[in-house]
């Protein structure tokens, strides 16, 4: 059977009361689209695909705005994102670009309060960050599986560590403001906290969905 096919720049369809309830077509920048209408026209949901290949969803409440994204992005990185009502991202879902994941929560400002991500060769990671969203402690397991707990000031130095080595001993160390070991138990114990290798690479400013805003032609 011969293919019928429609060419068209913009198909919208229509409920039984002449509503516009979908649209189906391309941007200004011949980006194309897909969007969805509630009974009272506002837009409640749209999936759209970039230039760079990124795609993304976005789906609005009753009063046409985005509480939910989901993007894919062209450096293979993925993203969900949840929005208030004030329009502040709150819980962040990511994939990095190697496929380390992160969970990051904020508070009603936006700002980071809580991360947890796994680097890339599986070890966890939990960031726990102060109103300025400056991280101000991190737990998680070294590379060997070892776990350890580190704190640090408003300036984002590390002051104490607190953890097991991998023979299981207990250990502690404080540290001063250029990173150097004031006090140890065990004494003589040195830590690598200088390498940053057990700690997950988080990043938490990823972009949410790329998805492009309505076309202005709109009639």
């Amino acid at each position: 059977m011969r293919k019928r096919v429609i060419r068209a720049g913009e198909i919208e369809i229509e409920d039984s009361e002449g509503r516009v309830r979908a649209r189906f077509g391309v941007t200004n920048d011949d980006l194309p689209f897909i969007s969805f209408y509630g009974a009272d026209e506002r837009l409640r949901a749209r999936f759209g695909v970039q230039p760079d290949g990124s795609a993304g969803l976005a789906i609005a409440d009753d009063g046409g705005k985005v509480r939910a994204t989901f993007g894919l992005f062209s450096d293979g990185s993925a993203s969900m994102a949840m929005v208030d009502r004030n329009g502040k991202v709150r819980a962040k879902f990511g994939l990095g670009s190697e496929g380390a994941p992160t969970l990051a929560l904020r508070n009603k400002d936006g700002e980071l309060g809580f991360v947890y991500s796994l680097a890339q060769q599986g070890s966890p990671t939990i960031s726990l960050q102060d109103e300025d969203g400056k991280i101000r402690a991190r737990i998680g397991l070294a590379a060997e599986g070892s776990p350890i707990i580190r704190l640090l000031n408003k300036d984002g130095e590390l002051r104490a560590i607190i953890g097991l080595t991998s023979d299981g001993i207990p250990v502690m160390q404080f540290l001063d403001k250029d990173g150097k070991a004031t006090w140890s138990v065990p004494e003589g114990f040195t830590s690598a906290h200088g390498d940053g290798s057990e700690d997950a690479a988080v990043d938490t400013n990823a972009q949410m969905a790329p998805v492009e805003p309505e076309p202005s032609n709109r009639p």
